[in-house]
């Protein structure tokens, strides 16, 4: 049939034409046929089972759709979904019919409903058929996923929490079981070890239980049963029999091998306590294994070890994952033919902390995607490539590395891979020996391996390390001397883990004894000294620097997720000039969503997404950054996919230039985007990440670099004379030096302070003392006496808050009438005490809110810390340009609003006092009008803590 048409097309002829367009892009459709009456436009089977009816329009006939959904919708209850497209009219006379359908990309569509179940507000998305195409084959997930996971990680959980129990229960058992988690992943806590054990017992039956549909050799787990009458009681030579035989016969060996010797120890109880704890783990796995037909059993995992009391670590969210590995692809590598099944697995792809295999499976994911979409017919082939050439995980626990493996294999069980590149890194002290995990591949070729799982593997090549294997000769390691070399790679994607080296954090936590940490703790330091990395911002940094040397020269590419601090933060500055001087860097995208600042679970730290590209030797051209600020983060695969596509497709606004670029998702704006030229972020905190709205970055820089006060909206520019805070100030002692010199009491003492940060009580700009300073005789247990005479030398009447949480502050600096010291506030002592008002006032007028959010470092969200270096290189205005009569007139400003009360800042933009000091700043400086830049700022998600509308 040809696709050249004329103006009267019939409908069915075009949904013929999306049914081949849809099955070209991979999924099995059957479209309507003349003489069936009845039949749907479009019906699509997806790999579940599943069915989805498609009725189809030109979108000038849409009031006819409406009423032909919901018949389809009473007549088949048990369709996953009914969905209604529109085919814009604008195609009619084209003289290409299915080549102008290939490349509209304002075809829309919508779930009419589910199950038989109608929508009342069904979500309208525009796009391509493409796009279409992308989630159909998501829409199980959509739809019923994530009830479906929620609900099956409460079975499984359960069933693993008893199962644990009754290991609990048996002493020697139990000690034996502990030990083995204990060895492999360093896990000392022993509830939380048999949870891991009875998680890695589970996800064995599970996997054997799928293998056996697609291996006709692999037994079920059915048959590991003494008769049909005990459903849940199994017999445990039988599993390791069956297990052993797919290490030996298969491979598998990652997902198997740890719950052999697990299996092993228990097999040591009494028959009632195997009963006792195989039943409910059998029970679970029986409960849950239709979420296989779902592609879910990953995200079970995933969401059962997102939970702190498995593991204690951070996951990458999918969703997250998701968005990354599509726009690390996104025009990269140049020139490539993904309908070539056989080019990704040319790549080296590594994760040197790749935890449960999130991130590796989303690069699996995204290169089958591309395959797919581009006409390819192989992505069983690819993802086996993938699995066994391309992709290397490496991580210190090895039910990590259980969890990956299964994950992998998991995407497509018909797939039997010969190896997979997953590696156990030894961590810990052993006599003279310091081993780091991954690590040890700072600086070096070569780093020792704990379990070589796959010593026949592509790119990372062991010298001569067994294969583990269920023959019961266990694997070499490094107690046999052997080690894997880490090649040059193509793509380092990581979510390394955040402990850092203050705060009460400990690195390498994990470690048995305080001795050995330290012992550690040195080792890092060590290495870490000849390279651009700081361990008190925590083993990240250590990470970027072990795979930064690793990646190709001109090609190579970073991608990872770390906490946003990476942006801004004082102890990041040596990571990020390690990016700047070897990267490009490329893309920043950080979440500006109140409900989700970050993109790991289990975890509500702010956090960053990084892609930065190795640059060539002689590289030396200006590159841009792209800053993505989501208003909105993506919830689910589908989200994320179009978010990405949203991102890959719109050019974002340069910094220097006029206007947005927004990311429009039908029809909603879920964020904006913003370039700017790496001549303003080399050397300096990449600023790009700090606010929402473009509009807000540009007034901020232009008064930071070039001391201009722009408002959004204002034609009138004017310039300010700005400095560095420590240029005209002395900032005085810290928390902790305070409670080193004092301690706190209700008495009279020559030595008063501002106490706390109640913003009920700090609503003005005057503050009296509400607490006294007694001098300490003897320092405090473990600290050392600091002299309370010099404390007091650098105490002050000016106080800027030391940290805020930004939607409740009312007032970031205040003035006393005599000298105080504070836990919460910073005292700053100016050059000359006329300076003390007039900075009062400007750092609570909008401008200097604008600095502040502009230079701050935000842990959590609206959380913010100043640090003494920080505050020392805040921008504020320079009182020392200021005439005598500005300066007495800014005095006078804040006598007069001394006592009034302000609103908390999201309130600021109609708070009578804020205005009252805006335009009075305004008249002493000739400012333009400073309510529009209140308003926006007023709106921030990081002041507000509410979404932007969208």
């Amino acid at each position: 049939m040809t696709t050249t048409q004329s103006e009267n097309i019939r409908e069915e002829a075009v949904n013929t034409l999306l049914a081949q367009l849809l099955r070209e892009y991979g999924l099995t459709t059957r479209e309507e046929r003349r003489g069936r009456r009845g039949a749907p436009d479009i019906l699509v089977k997806l790999k579940t089972g599943d069915t989805i009816l498609l009725e189809c329009k030109w979108d000038d006939a849409a009031g006819q759709l409406s009423t032909q959904l919901t018949e389809r919708l009473s007549t088949h209850p048990d369709t996953l979904a009914i969905a209604g497209v529109l085919y814009p009219a604008r195609l009619k006379p084209a003289d290409d019919i299915k080549a102008a359908l290939a490349v509209a990309g304002d075809l829309q569509w919508w779930v009419h409903g589910t199950r038989g179940a109608a929508y009342p507000e069904p979500r309208i998305r525009t796009g391509s058929a493409s796009d279409l195409a992308d989630q159909l084959r998501a829409l199980s997930l959509e739809l019923e996923g994530v009830d479906r996971v929620v609900a099956a990680a409460g079975v499984v959980g359960y069933g693993v929490e008893r199962a644990a129990q009754h290991i609990a229960a048996q002493t020697r058992i139990a000690h034996r079981i502990a030990n083995i988690i204990a060895e492999t992943d360093r896990e000392n806590d022993r509830s939380a070890a048999l949870r891991i054990a009875c998680l890695v017992l589970f996800n064995a039956l599970a996997f054997q239980d799928r293998l056996s549909e697609v291996n006709a050799d692999v037994p079920t787990v059915g048959e590991a049963r003494p008769d049909r009458t005990k459903r849940d009681s199994l017999i445990l030579s039988k599993l390791r029999d069956a297990w052993s035989g797919i290490c030996e016969g298969i491979d598998y060996v990652p997902v198997f091998r740890l719950a052999i010797s697990i299996l092993d120890a228990l097999s040591d109880a009494l028959p009632e306590v195997q009963d006792a704890v195989t039943a409910p783990l059998h029970h679970a796995m029986w409960d849950t294994r239709r979420l296989e037909g779902h592609d879910l059993s990953g995200r079970l995992f995933h969401t059962l070890l997102s939970d702190a009391k498995f593991t204690g670590a951070y996951y990458t969210s999918v969703p997250a994952a998701t968005m990354l590995a599509r726009l690390v692809f996104h025009n990269w590598p140049p020139g490539v033919n993904w309908k070539d099944h056989e080019f990704p697995a040319s790549l080296n792809v590594a994760d040197l902390a790749c935890g449960t295999g999130t991130l590796l499976m989303a690069v699996a994911a995204e290169a089958e995607r591309r395959h797919t979409a581009a006409g390819g017919r192989r992505a069983g082939l690819l993802h086996k490539a993938m699995a066994e050439q391309a992709l290397h995980g490496y991580d210190v626990q090895l039910s990590a590395i259980h969890f990956a493996a299964t994950s992998l294999a998991m995407l497509n069980p018909q797939v039997q891979f010969d190896r997979m590149n997953l590696y156990v890194m030894p961590l810990g002290v052993a006599g003279d020996n310091v081993s780091l995990g991954s690590l040890d591949f700072l600086g070096e070729d070569e780093a020792p391996v704990q379990y070589a799982l796959s010593p026949e593997a592509t790119g990372v090549v062991t010298n001569g390390a067994a294969k583990v294997s269920g023959n019961g000769n266990g694997a070499k390691g490094a107690a046999d001397g052997e080690t894997a070399r880490l090649p040059n790679l193509d793509l380092a994607i990581m979510n390394p883990p955040f402990t850092r080296s203050v705060g009460g954090n400990l690195l390498f936590g994990s470690a048995a004894s305080a001795a050995d940490r330290r012992k550690m703790q040195n080792e890092l330091s060590r290495r870490l000294s000849s390279r651009q990395a700081s361990a008190t911002a925590g083993l990240g940094a250590a990470f970027v620097a072990a795979a930064a040397p690793k990646l190709r020269p001109g090609e190579g590419r970073l991608a990872l997720v770390l906490p946003a601090t990476v942006c801004t933060g004082p102890s990041w500055q040596q990571t990020r000039a390690l990016i700047e001087r070897d990267f490009a860097l490329d893309m920043v995208i950080v979440s500006h969503d109140p409900t989700r600042w970050n993109f790991s679970d289990s975890t509500d730290l702010s956090e960053a997404l990084l892609i930065a590209t190795r640059r060539a030797k002689k590289d030396k051209s200006e590159h841009r950054t792209t800053f993505v600020n989501l208003w909105q983060n993506p919830a689910g695969i589908l989200d994320a996919h179009r978010m990405a596509q949203a991102v890959a497709r719109r050019r974002p606004a340069r910094i220097e230039d006029q206007g947005t670029a927004l990311l429009t998702v039908d029809g909603q704006h879920v964020g904006e985007m913003v370039s700017i030229g790496e001549s303003h972020i080399i050397g300096r905190k990449w600023a790009g990440i700090q606010f929402a709205r473009a509009d807000l970055t540009r007034s901020a820089l232009r008064l930071l670099e070039d001391s201009e006060v722009w408002v959004p909206g204002e034609r009138t520019v004017v310039r300010v004379p700005m400095c560095l805070l420590e240029e005209i100030a002395e900032i005085g002692p810290d928390r902790r030096d305070v409670w080193d010199g004092y301690e706190r009491t209700d008495s009279v003492t020559a030595y008063p302070m501002v106490e706390g940060h109640n913003t009920e009580l700090r609503r003005r700009l005057y503050v009296e003392p509400n607490k006294y300073l007694a001098p300490l005789a003897e320092a405090r247990s473990g600290r050392s006496l600091k002299s309370g005479d010099q404390l007091w030398e650098k105490a002050g009447r000016l106080l800027i808050s030391e940290r805020l949480w930004l939607e409740t502050a009312r007032t970031l600096a205040m003035r006393a009438n005599l000298k105080v010291l504070s836990n919460v506030w910073w005292p700053v002592v100016p050059d000359d005490e006329s300076f003390e008002k007039p900075l009062a006032i400007w750092l609570n007028s909008s401008l200097g809110i604008l600095t502040i959010l502009a230079e701050r470092t935000s842990t959590r969200g609206g959380w913010v810390a100043m640090k003494k270096g920080d505050l020392r290189r805040l921008p504020v205005l320079d009182t020392r340009a200021l005439a005598p009569a500005q300066l007495q007139a800014m005095a006078q400003l804040f006598d007069d609003l001394a006592d009034a009360e302000f609103e908390r800042l999201p309130a600021m933009a109609d708070c009578p006092a804020r205005q009252r000091l805006d335009r009075g700043l305004a008249d002493i400086l000739s400012l333009p009008d400073l309510s529009a830049l209140r308003r926006l700022l007023a709106t921030e998600p990081v002041v507000s803590n509410c979404r932007l509308k969208r």
